[in-house]
């Protein structure tokens, strides 16, 4: 009985030895960002993970974990370069490693979508990185999209003069305090977990964010008035720790990186249609949308003349990185 016992365990070893020589290494990508699961961001992070799994037969599994799930954005961009998750979509914060990374949301620069796209999808995209990657061992693949940012308001937003009235949450990022107070606002650094709740019992007055997140994270319901200023257009980095990536075989790595092409153009398509969709979403639901004046939005850009003197010596080299972006076609 006993060498029958020996026998079907030395069996069953062989057999999973064979199992994981036939289907190779398995691999999982924890994922974390902060975008709710209605996001166009998400729901491209999903068409990543339906295609990888199937092309690798489940040997890269891919796991997402949206809405701060895994922490604030401070706190997964520090647990991507640990190794700790594998991949991640963050906003401005990684500006703290690479300056250059400012640039994935000046302000007053994009007109069009094409515009911000023929940007990030190209040569400055990849120009802006700079030294990233050398100084925190993670990659950026390719960027998501957010957006036009507009301006959320519990009151009417229609010339300067209520700019300057306003209270308004902006990120942990001194660029928006900085263009903000250009404008005359009020600021208030706050995460974005913090906002409905904040929105809700009016500690701040309004928020800048896209149409599609507005609508996404229920913002929209605490709020009555909304200015399309479209101040800013933001492109949200891609990131895979190096490690991580380096340690996978050369036939996953290449069903990745095919795929990280592939999502990032689905996020382009489906992103600029849910924006005009969530437009209209949140205008349905009782919210008041106003378009500026030409004059109002001259203005606002006059307003940041001190800003851009500021914001040029923050980000060596970005006047002429800018000034490629607003020559890109339109």
């Amino acid at each position: 009985m006993k060498r029958y016992f020996l026998f079907g365990v030395a069996a069953l070893a062989f057999f999973c030895l064979v199992g994981i020589a036939v289907g190779g290494e398995r691999f999982v990508v924890r994922t974390a960002h902060y975008f709710a699961p209605s996001h166009p961001a998400h729901k491209s992070l999903e068409h990543f993970k339906e295609n990888v799994e199937k092309e690798s037969n489940g040997r890269l599994e891919i796991q997402i974990f949206p809405n701060n799930q895994l922490g604030n954005e401070e706190t997964f961009i520090d647990s991507i370069k640990r190794g700790i998750v594998q991949m991640a979509v963050s906003g401005g914060l990684i500006r703290k490693d690479e300056i250059l990374l400012s640039l994935v949301e000046p302000p007053f620069v994009f007109e069009t979508w094409k515009q911000a796209k023929a940007a990030y999808g190209g040569p400055i995209g990849q120009k802006i990185v700079g030294n990233y990657t050398n100084a925190t061992g993670v990659m950026i693949v390719g960027y998501l999209v957010n957006g036009f940012r507009q301006i959320s308001s519990s009151f009417p937003l229609e010339s300067m003069a209520d700019l300057r009235k306003m209270k308004i949450r902006v990120p942990t990022n001194e660029i928006y305090v900085r263009m903000f107070e250009g404008f005359g606002s009020n600021t208030v650094m706050m995460p974005m977990g913090e906002i409905y709740t904040a929105l809700e019992t009016r500690v701040v007055d309004g928020q800048d964010n896209p149409y599609s997140t507005v609508r996404a994270t229920g913002w929209w319901e605490v709020q009555k008035h909304m200015l399309e200023s479209r101040h800013m257009f933001v492109a949200c980095p891609w990131l895979v720790n190096k490690r991580f990536f380096d340690g996978l075989p050369a036939d996953l790595q290449e069903i990745f990186n095919r795929n990280v092409a592939s999502s990032v153009d689905y996020n382009w398509e489906i992103s600029e249609a849910d924006d005009l969709e969530s437009r209209n979403f949140i205008e349905a639901g009782g919210l008041t949308i106003t378009v500026p004046s030409q004059e109002m939005r001259q203005q606002m850009k006059d307003s940041l003349k001190n800003f851009y003197e500021w914001y040029y010596d923050l980000i060596p080299g970005s006047r002429e990185i800018i000034a490629e972006m607003e020559a890109l076609p339109r």
